[in-house]
């Protein structure tokens, strides 16, 4: 056939004729030389079609874009190396025309900016002008250099409008060719089209014939399209119709950011003016994975075709040639790069070349210009007064003079003066330690200077660029190398990076030098020709300056969108590899179509899977996109010395005033979720989620294998199966996760907020920098906030700083480098101790103190879980299944069996070794379990949780509130020679107790007095039956000095005996000074030093032992009234020992964990003899506890201190540092480790534990948003409870796996062995996923979600993840294998002598599914949920089987009784059997060995460990 037009009607189009597209004949084989000329015929051809088609529909051969005042005009050459000349010709011709203001060349775009006023000239003869110049300069187009394609091209391109325009028509041609009575071309023709476009090699021979590659890129996927219609194939014109689609949307977003930012980008002269780009690259860049792989596999399709050639037949060795076509590869990459443009564009990105996006996954090496990272603002970041200076003044005056824009300039106001500090008169000498750290902390330092002496030094940093921090985290991600540019002190101010290079002039020679050394670089810089230089130029640019023409991408001045990019390259290197992966599935289903389709099908079934792999790659690569994070929450907050500011300058900052925030700023201002996700689950989301498990490609791969051998509709119902599973698992988990997330908000923290003026009650998540809240004593403070209001304002900041005292408060500036003296603050996970005051919001999220380390602690999270052994188990069965599936179609073809039913056959099997709902059974069993623990307390943020709680085997927990009661007790009192306890006063002892209670707030109810102290002396005091006076004498009260945090003491003064008697309880060291004497059995004598020391003794080994001390003293009045000048003088009476109670469930709580083979530490601030002796308590096993202080630990490195912690039981004087240190180096030698906590400064340890548990009723907010599982109780048998559903999750694992598993290796073995026997698999593909459908799904997950027995709680503290998924796993297996084998092949045996194959088949399906539905129940016993879905599963087998027409779609025939009562037979002997071997192996929990006694319900009972 020389001319296949020549056989087709006349169809005319306007501009084509079809008859004069001449192609050539398709030799048998093509040399590389031959290849331009073959392809430059047909070429044409399209490029004819192409040009006429851009003709009709009205498109111009020079790209315009225009706007009021001012156009951009494409001109030809002028982006080529030399076409500096031609640039200034244009200029200067345009420049002469009467109505343009200014006309400069932007080289890098290839366009004109012609700026235009009235009278305009004519778009036509600024055209024509510039069309002249063109032709005198003489400057001919390089075909080696394509021509830029700049944003505002817009979609509406010669290209994009001929490329659909040809997809259309290339549609058109195949409906006609496949309607009309025409004769096909050859379907090798397209596929060979595609292949020369594809390999690298040939479709660079390909643009020699076509005088430039950038040519053969527009031509040749053309050519590929018109090739598919004149052979009659549509699903390749649709996915590259597809591609084109999203190539349109993407240019269409960035058309729109650059309409937008144009203004900004060519409004001048200046900003327009741009030189062409520098010199050569030094070397060609290296070929990426997918280049790499394009190459290989196209070579290695053709040697496999002409290997086959003489044996199989030119048909299918064309077939098999074609079947290596790497479309998917180039697909999964082309779907990403161009969801990614759409993204970028959304975010104001101006891709001047959109190429660089295809090329990201090539990229190994980020270079950060310095210059690029800092701007030069400056930003007031502390402050000294000199002695003598007002600090709260001189804090004013300096933020008032300083200028963030020239901060190295002088500023002057009244007599106060600011600059730099060498220009300032000179101190005397006094507060230099404290200028010297100034200065050892880099930056500026500035003098302030009043009336010619100088007040204070003031330190100035350069403003870093926003989200500067992102951008190493997100190289370290990509894997890419990371590297600064600079000068020589920048090595040391940005340190994170892995090594640096010569920056400023010699930025672009750096480039140079690492491309010639072979790398990929991405540049982030403000440099035009450094950044043209690379591989990836990211232009960083400020408004306010010219932008960096020669970028690729300009990005605009915040460094997370750069960050974004980096971040996506790394996201490229999975994309290119799983599209990799999916070529080559779909390259592996094409060569088994190209063996098994009849001749007349190929290579139409061949280039089936390639276009259905491709398919599919596009769209993973367009969700891949998609799934990149919207905005990395950034860590580090520029400096803002928040503390230092008057409140007038942090309000202005802030643009807010004292009645808070507007409506409309709140909305401007609305907070992110963190890391930019989403706030909640939707089913879309969850059910993709789903998709993503280990098994799903080998069902995938199995539905793929089933639609190449023609089995269609057992491919779709692979694929139906798949979704559904999906599909149920996705709305069960959006159910309980919003069940979950409900519960979750009831314990979230509110703030009162002034909003327009009023005030209102809002959630802490929805407060934004600005709000104004106001505290009153209790409140947590929900934010990093500064005090603009303080009325007896006390905080406790124990959770953050560790200090133990309540910190008083102002709003007046404070001069301080520590967090903890910066009392013009309030901090996010604190609590108001005592007054009431009013602050703004200065950082919320991550961005506050507390915040930036539980970040820090979030990207070290270890990831583990039961998804890493499912997906071990995984990669253990496909070998499994592989060899199988072999073995049926080997056994098929020594038979005589025909290579497309043998391969179908090993398909089938392939896909029914898969538990498909094995991944849906572990989220279910979590889900339920989570539900389960809600009820009881404890809140699982992410029902993941479940699954790592049962591998825990290191539990750290607190002694207070988890141990003991949580609430201080009276234990005790004494006088300073004698103690007793509580329930043991005698008559000397009891007027102390009377004395503490005079001095104690009178309520009705303990609780209704806020101190603990206070509620345990009132508690006490009942309990012994003491009462402020006696039954002769009463007491009554007439004035009071309250407690206060920094007066110690609480005072009273009433009427008793007929005199005013003060008396005074309160902490030893505030009470003791003011004792002159001490009260003695005979009388009150002088308290003298000696006496003072030996008190003071008594009472601090009393403190030393974990209690709580408190002095009690009195003394006569003159007056009922009280001063703080009357606590003086006093008569000390006695003191009072408080505890906190141990709590009686606590030491059997312990013995269970120990049993479960937990090492529990407990970590405590006591001294080591509180912390032994309440040790000894709950430890009832007699054996002395172990005991080691964190003091101790600071001694050793982390080998010896991981190996001491395996032998300690209690760590003392432990620190929030300590907790951290001692999880790493737990987790260092392969333990588990659960840590519970309730502060803030917790929070870091809870994050990086395996499982942090914040205790509820006493945790911050901090604590309980770093926490996978907040215990609402703070009880520890809450936390075992949690233990048991964790290893009750495994249990259910184990069960499922067993189940799973173990019926699916049974049905394998049964196929094997009946094609060993008759060649033929006794079940078909149908029939084994009808077996999956109702033995995997709705049984096993009945027995995945059912509740723990309540008598089966302590063996279930046995299960594990090594008891569960070890030897025991293994033999349950093998034992159900061999189980549902037995009654398969019983069932088949039996029928195969009483009826037809057909009926032989039905029974064994009968049988396979009544023996693994048998075996569900002897595992499920008698619950509800188990018994109704074996019951659902059976109706449903019954109806398949009985029903005709669903019975014949599934290859079975209806069953009589007989055939009824074997099935019945053989699956309940099989049972029976497995229940009889079960206890003769003994197959334990405990994997010991050891037998197992079922109960009346079937559930597995161990004695514990």
């Amino acid at each position: 056939m020389t001319s296949l037009g020549h056989r087709l009607p006349r169809v005319h189009l306007p501009g084509i004729n079809l008859p004069r597209l001449h192609l050539p004949n398709l030799p048998a084989a093509v040399s590389p030389g031959a290849v331009p000329d073959l392809v430059a015929g047909f070429s044409r051809g399209a490029e004819s079609v192409v040009f006429r088609a851009a003709q009709a529909a009205g498109l111009k051969r020079r790209a315009v874009w225009s706007r009021p005042g001012r156009h951009h005009i494409e001109v030809h050459g002028v982006a080529q190396p030399g076409g500096e000349r031609l640039a200034a010709q244009v200029e200067r011709a345009l420049d002469g025309m009467p109505g343009v203001l200014w006309a400069r060349v932007n080289a890098p775009s290839g366009r004109v900016v012609v700026a235009v006023g009235p009278p305009e000239p004519r778009l036509r003869e600024l055209v024509a002008a510039i069309a002249a110049v063109e032709r005198t300069d003489g400057l001919e187009p390089d075909p080696d250099c394509p021509e830029p394609h700049p944003p505002e091209e817009g979609p509406r391109t010669r290209s994009a409008m001929t490329r659909i325009a040809t997809d259309a028509f290339g549609l058109g041609l195949s409906a006609a060719v496949r309607i009309l009575p025409f004769t096909r071309a050859p379907g090798e023709l397209a596929g060979f089209v595609r292949a020369v476009d594809l390999h690298p090699r040939l479709h660079s021979l390909a643009g020699r014939g076509l005088r430039g590659d950038h040519r053969a890129d527009s031509v040749l996927p053309l050519a590929a399209v018109l090739a598919q219609g004149l052979t009659g194939g549509w699903a390749g014109i649709l996915l590259d119709g597809a591609q084109r689609v999203l190539q349109w949307g993407e240019a269409r977003a960035q058309l729109a950011a650059w309409e937008e930012a144009e203004p900004l980008l060519a409004g001048t002269p200046e900003r327009a003016s741009a030189p062409p780009p520098p010199d050569e690259r030094p070397r060609g860049k290296p070929d990426g994975p997918v280049e790499r792989y394009l190459a290989r596999v196209l070579e290695s399709g053709t040697i496999a075709g002409a290997a086959t050639l003489s044996l199989a037949g030119r048909k299918r060795a064309a077939a098999l040639a074609l079947a290596s076509l790497p479309s998917a590869a180039v697909a999964g990459r082309e779907g990403y790069a161009a969801r990614l443009g759409w993204l970028l564009a959304r975010r104001g990105v101006i891709a001047m070349d959109r190429g660089v996006l295809r090329e990201l996954e090539r990229l190994d090496v980020l270079v950060l210009d310095a210059a690029a990272l800092r701007s030069a603002r400056g930003v007031l970041t502390d402050l000294v007064p000199l002695p003598g200076s007002d600090a709260e003044r001189v804090a004013v005056q300096a933020f008032s003079l300083f200028d963030p824009d020239r901060p190295d300039q002088v500023q002057n106001s009244d007599s106060w003066r600011l600059g730099p500090l060498d220009a300032m008169p000179a101190s005397d000498g006094s507060g230099t330690e404290e200028v010297e750290r100034l200065r050892s902390a880099g930056g500026t330092l500035l003098g302030l200077a009043t009336d010619g002496s100088l007040a204070a030094v003031v330190r100035v940093a350069a403003e870093p660029a926003p989200g500067i921090d992102a951008l190493p985290a997100a190289a370290r991600r990509a894997g890419l190398r990371l590297l600064v540019a600079g000068e020589e002190e920048d090595s040391q101010r940005y340190d994170f990076a892995d090594g640096h290079v010569p920056g400023g002039s010699r930025l672009a020679g750096s480039i140079r030098s690492l491309q010639s050394e072979g790398a990929m670089v991405a540049l982030v810089s403000g440099d035009p020709r450094a950044l043209a230089a690379a591989d990836c130029g990211l232009g960083v640019w400020r408004p306010e300056d010219p932008a960096p023409w020669g970028a690729h991408l300009l990005v605009g001045a915040d460094l997370s969108v750069p960050a974004l990019v980096i971040e996506a390259a790394g996201m490229a290197r999975t994309v290119a590899r799983q599209s990799i992966a999916l070529a080559t599935a779909g390259s592996g289903l094409g060569a088994l179509a190209a063996f098994t389709a009849p001749p007349a099908q190929l290579p139409a079934r061949t280039m089936a899977a390639v276009n259905a792999a491709a398919g599919l790659a596009l769209g993973h690569g367009v969700w891949r996109a998609g799934r990149l994070p919207e905005r990395r929450t950034s860590h580090t907050a520029p400096p803002t010395p928040w503390h230092l500011m008057p409140v007038e300058t942090v309000l202005a900052r802030l643009d807010t005033d004292q009645a808070g925030l507007s409506t409309e700023k709140i909305d401007r201002r609305g907070r992110r979720p963190a890391g930019g996700g989403v706030d909640g689950l939707d089913l879309p989301r969850a059910f993709v989620e789903e998709l993503a498990n280990p098994l799903t490609p080998v069902l995938a791969a199995g539905a793929g294998l089933s639609a190449a051998v023609g089995s269609v509709a057992d491919a779709a119902l692979v694929g139906g199966v798949i979704g559904l599973t999906a599909l149920i698992g996705a709305g069960h988990r959006v159910s309980t996760e919003r069940s979950l997330a409900e519960l979750l908000s009831r314990s979230a923290v509110t703030a009162r907020v002034r909003r327009d003026g009023t005030e209102r009650v809002v959630a802490a998540d929805e407060l934004v920098p600005g709000d104004v809240v106001a505290f009153e004593p209790g409140d947590a403070i929900p934010a990093d906030c500064r005090v603009i209001e303080a009325v007896g304002l006390e905080t406790d900041e124990s959770s953050v700083t560790g200090e133990s005292l309540p910190v008083a408060k102002t709003s007046h500036p404070v001069v301080a480098a520590a967090v903890a003296d910066r009392r013009s603050m309030l901090y996010e996970g604190t609590t108001v101790a005592a007054g009431r005051g009013v602050a703004v919001v200065v950082a919320t999220g991550v961005d506050t103190e507390i915040g930036r380390g539980m970040a820090l602690a979030g990207e070290a999270t270890p990831t583990s879980g039961v998804e890493a052994r499912l997906g071990r188990l995984t990669r253990m069965s496909i070998p499994l299944a592989a060899s199988s599936a072999v073995a049926v179609a080997g056994a098929g073809l020594l038979r005589g069996v025909p290579l497309v039913e043998s391969a179908g056959t090993a398909a089938n099997l392939a896909v029914a070794s898969v538990p498909e709902g094995l991944p849906f059974l572990v989220s279910a069993a979590q889900l339920a379990a989570a539900r389960r623990l809600a009820e009881h307390g404890a809140l699982v943020r992410n029902p993941r949780t479940i699954e790592a709680l049962g591998r825990v085997d290191v539990l750290c927990f607190d002694k207070t509130g988890t141990l003991t009661e949580g609430r201080l007790m009276l234990a005790g009192l004494g006088d300073g020679e004698r103690y007793a306890e509580l329930d043991a006063l005698d008559k000397g002892l009891r007027p102390i107790l009377a004395a503490a209670l005079r001095a104690t707030p009178a309520a009705d109810r303990p609780e209704e007095v806020s101190q603990q102290t206070d509620r345990a002396v009132l508690t006490g005091a009942r309990q012994a039956g003491v009462d402020t006076g006696t039954r002769t004498h009463a007491w009554h009260q007439a004035d009071a000095l309250p407690f206060e945090a920094s007066r110690g003491y609480h005072a009273t003064v009433g009427r008793y005996r007929g005199k005013f008697l003060l008396s005074v309880k309160g902490a030893p060291e505030t009470i003791l000074p003011r004792c002159t004497r001490r009260r003695d059995p005979g009388g009150d004598r002088e308290l003298d030093e000696a006496g003072g020391r030996a008190l003071q003794e008594t009472l601090d080994r009393h403190a030393g032992a974990g209690q709580r001390v408190l002095a009690v003293a009195e003394r006569e009045l003159p007056t009922d009234t009280v001063g703080e000048d009357d606590i003086g003088d006093l008569t000390f009476v006695g003191f009072l020992a408080l505890s906190d109670g141990v709590r009686a469930s606590a030491a059997p709580a312990v013995r269970r964990i120990r049993q479960a083979g937990v090492h529990t530490i407990m970590i405590t601030g006591d001294h080591p003899a509180t912390a032994e002796a309440i040790a000894a308590i709950i430890s009832t096993d007699g054996v002395a506890q172990r005991v080691v202080t964190a003091t101790e630990l600071d001694q050793l490195d982390d080998d010896a201190l991981a190996e001491r912690l395996a032998r300690t039981d209690v760590v003392a004087r432990c620190t929030p540092t300590h907790k951290v240190r001692i999880i790493r180096a737990l987790q260092k030698c392969g333990r588990t480790v659960a840590m519970t906590g309730d502060g803030a400064n917790d929070a870091p340890a809870i994050r990086l534990a395996d499982v942090g548990i914040a205790l509820g009723q006493r945790g911050t907010p901090a604590a309980r948003a770093a926490a996978d599982l907040v215990v609402t109780d703070d009880r520890l048998e809450t936390i075992i409870a949690t233990l048991i559903e964790g290893r009750a999750m495994w249990s259910s694992v184990r069960h499922a796996l067993s189940i799973l598993v173990g019926g699916n290796l049974g049905e394998i073995a049964f196929s094997v062995l009946t094609a060993a026997l008759t060649g033929r698999s006794a079940l078909n593909g149908r029939q084994m996923l009808l077996v999956n459908l109702l033995t995997d799904l709705a049984p096993a997950m009945a027995i995945a979600i059912r509740a723990p027995r309540e008598d089966s709680m302590d063996s279930l503290l046995t299960e594990g993840p090594e008891t569960s998924l070890g030897a025991t796993l293994t033999r349950e297996i093998a034992l159900r294998a061999g189980t549902t084998t037995l009654g398969a092949t019983t069932g088949w045996t039996l029928a195969r002598y009483t009826g037809t194959r057909r009926r032989a088949g039905t029974v064994a399906l009968a049988s396979l599914v009544g023996t693994q539905l048998g075996q569900t129940l002897i595992d499920g016993g008698l619950s509800p949920s188990v018994l109704v879905s074996t019951a659902a599963s059976v109706a449903l087998l019954a109806a398949v089987i009985q029903t005709p027409g669903l019975s014949q779609f599934f290859g079975c025939t209806p069953l009589g009784p007989v055939g009824w009562g074997i099935a019945a037979g053989s699956a309940i002997s099989a049972t029976l059997t497995n229940t009889a071997v079960d206890r003769l192996i003994g197959t334990s929990p405990d994997g010991d060995g050891r037998p197992t006694d079922r109960d009346d319900e079937g559930t597995t009972a161990a004695s514990p460990a």
